[in-house]
């Protein structure tokens, strides 16, 4: 802001550059008037002249007797009016050396008037434009004139011209308004300059609010929603970024932890001091395999999830049964339920539910849900699944509902229980109790049989690209219920 009020001021240039056109315009106006006009107009005057004193002296031959007095007032103020004389005068001169003058008023000008010419008085100034002689009965009576008073100062009863006036106040009033306005527009342009200056030093919070509907004002609406979606553009930034960083550092910390398991085995297996039995070292060797297999499905899940959130994966679209699919899915995983301790069974359903999806991806994501409830629900507990149409849903949607018993998740934390590497410590400790209330048949963590904490990511992934949605609540008295909306079809 410094520099730019250091710099040359639009306002004093364009105050200059309107004040020189004013100068100029006001000298070539007087220049015009000058040259052009005033010779126009005496030209004009003494042709209009001439035809009023013409029709005069026709109309004073032409009358039964020479007209006198009223008569001649008369003929004087028609032909006067006629031809536009005003502010001319016009004078009979008779023969015995009176004369009638019209208007009446001007008779001192007629007085200062030489035959000849104009005659100049101190307060007075003349100009004969016509004479004509005055005939009645072939008989020269005398002679009418016409005259155009130029005063020095204005007379009574006559108007005088503005020209002297008009300029210098036209001049100084357009000068003070183009200045006003001059300034009230470069107020404006340094707010918008303001904006602009704060904007480049990263407060993106800067408004300039101007209300006005002109240029500058769209111009200033312009920069206020440009800053507003800059702000808004730098807030995802910020937070894809800080995203961006805890998905490395969950990534790191879920690779890290069977690598370590995998090293401590290997250490300890490779140490000579320790002494293993032949069981122990198959133990050892169980877990060394069980890490790995852990690692590598966290891999591919990374890579599953990376692809689909990236648009790389194809769905294989097709007419499908998604009740049908549903019922052979918990077919496949009884034996698993059951190992667990578990009970898994189908609620309400339709006898078909057909939607367009891809079946190997809405398998994949029935897997991933039951994984879920069987990873977190302790031994003992239900796992219930659903299928119902949704006739609220414009257009018409199925609902899948798998519902469990376990647990469940404080209400605050629902909304993030899609999100990558998640970590519930509410769960985390009520497993832990469960588990130990049970003899310790189940991991002490959650995802400690292997899971990658990417499987609902995934879930929700897929079901989006099928253009449904999904989301989570709690159930009464506690457990989790995850619902799975997609569109139906015919």
């Amino acid at each position: 802001m410094s520099e730019a009020r250091g710099g040359r001021s639009l306002v004093w240039l364009v105050t200059g550059a309107f004040l020189a056109a004013c100068v100029v315009g006001a000298i070539l106006q007087a220049l015009v008037v000058i040259a052009v006009l005033r010779p126009m107009e005496a030209r004009d005057a003494r042709a209009r002249a001439e035809l009023a004193v013409a029709g005069i002296a026709s109309a004073f031959a032409a009358a039964p007797g020479a007209p006198r007095g009223a008569d001649l007032d008369t003929l004087l103020s028609r032909e006067r009016v006629q031809h536009d004389l005003r502010p001319g005068v016009l004078v009979v001169r008779w023969n015995d050396g009176s004369r009638t003058t019209w208007p009446s008023e001007f008779d001192r000008l007629a007085s200062h008037m030489l035959p000849e010419s104009a005659r100049t008085t101190d307060a007075v100034a003349s100009e004969l434009l016509a004479r004509r002689r005055l005939d009645h009965d072939q008989r020269a009576l005398g002679e009418v004139l016409a005259l155009r008073r130029l005063a020095r100062g204005p007379r009574p009863g006559e108007p005088t011209s503005p020209l002297l006036l008009y300029i210098p106040i036209a001049l100084l009033l357009s000068s003070a308004l183009g200045v006003l306005l001059v300034r009230l527009l470069v107020r404006r342009l340094r707010a918008l300059e303001a904006l602009a200056a704060r904007i480049a030093a990263g407060d993106l919070s800067a408004r300039v609010a101007d209300p006005r509907h002109d240029e500058i004002g769209r111009v200033a609406g312009q920069l206020d929603r440009m800053a507003e979606r800059l702000a808004f553009a730098r807030d995802e930034l910020e937070t894809h970024e800080q995203q961006r960083r805890q998905l490395f550092a969950d990534i790191t910390h879920e690779l890290a932890t069977p690598l370590t398991s995998i090293r401590a085995t290997a250490e300890t297996l490779l140490d000579p001091g320790v002494p293993l039995s032949g069981d122990d070292r198959t133990r050892y060797l169980r877990g060394v395999l069980e890490e790995s297999r852990r690692l590598d499905r966290l891999i591919r899940d990374l890579f599953e999830l990376a692809r689909l959130e990236a648009g790389a994966t194809t769905l294989e679209r097709e007419r499908l049964d998604w009740a049908a699919l549903v019922r052979n899915t918990i077919e496949r995983f009884r034996p698993r339920v059951a190992a667990a301790g578990l009970s898994l069974a189908l609620g309400n359903a339709p006898e078909e539910a057909w939607v367009l999806a891809d079946g190997a991806r809405l398998e994949q994501v029935l897997d991933n849900l039951l994984v879920n409830a069987l990873r977190y629900v302790p031994p003992g507990g239900h796992v219930v699944l659903g299928l119902e149409r949704n006739l609220a849903a414009v257009p018409g949607r199925w609902r899948l509902t798998v519902c469990d018993d376990g647990p469940g998740l404080p209400a605050e934390e629902l909304p993030r229980v899609f999100e990558r590497f998640y970590r519930s410590n509410n769960v985390r400790s009520n497993i832990a109790r469960s588990n130990i209330a049970h003899g310790g048949s189940r991991g002490g963590t959650p995802r400690a049989d292997g899971g990658s904490g990417l499987g609902l990511a995934i879930v929700r992934e897929i079901v989006e690209r099928h253009g449904g949605e999904v989301r989570a609540r709690s159930v009464a008295p506690h457990g989790l219920a995850v619902v799975v909306e997609l569109p139906a079809i015919a």
